[in-house]
C-alpha cells in the first residue's frame, strides 16, 4: 500500500509543478491524496484526477466500493480515523459522489484559505 501513496503523491507533486501551483495549495493537495488514495486502496484501488482553474484544485479518488468515505474518532492510540479529518481541515469543502465510489475534495488554489490556513475561525468550523 505504502508504494502506491508514495507513487500518487509522487505524481501529484509532478502535475502540479508543471501547473506552477503555489507550494502551500501544493503541500496541502499531497496530504489529501496521500490521505484519499490510503483510504481507497483499502477498497481496491484508488484512481486520482486533479483539475485546477484561478482559485481551486479539485481532487476526485475512486475506488471499487459503494460505502462512502466518512469521518470518524479516532482513539488516542488508534492508528486510523485521522484521515478525513485532516482532508476537512486542509479543503474549502470534501464529500463524495458516484454513489459513495468517488471522495473528492477541493483545494483553495490563490484567494481563499482552508480552516487550518486562516489567522481566525468562526465557530462552525472545525477545529484542526
Amino acid at each position: 500500500m505504502d508504494v502506491h501513496v508514495a507513487e500518487a503523491r509522487r505524481t501529484t507533486a509532478t502535475v502540479l509543478k508543471q501547473w506552477s501551483l503555489p507550494e502551500v495549495p501544493a503541500e496541502d493537495a499531497r496530504l489529501v491524496v496521500s490521505e484519499l488514495v490510503s483510504n481507497a486502496i483499502i477498497h481496491g484501488s484508488g484512481d486520482v484526477r486533479l483539475r485546477h482553474d484561478d482559485r481551486e484544485l479539485r481532487i476526485r479518488v475512486t475506488d471499487d466500493s459503494t460505502a462512502p468515505a466518512r469521518r470518524r474518532r479516532a482513539g488516542a492510540a488508534g492508528l486510523g480515523g485521522r484521515g478525513l479529518h485532516l482532508v476537512a481541515c486542509l479543503s474549502l469543502r470534501w464529500g463524495v459522489a458516484d454513489g459513495g465510489r468517488t471522495t473528492y475534495a477541493v483545494i483553495p488554489t490563490l484567494t481563499e484559505a482552508p480552516p487550518c490556513r486562516r489567522t481566525t475561525q468562526s465557530s462552525t468550523e472545525p477545529t484542526c
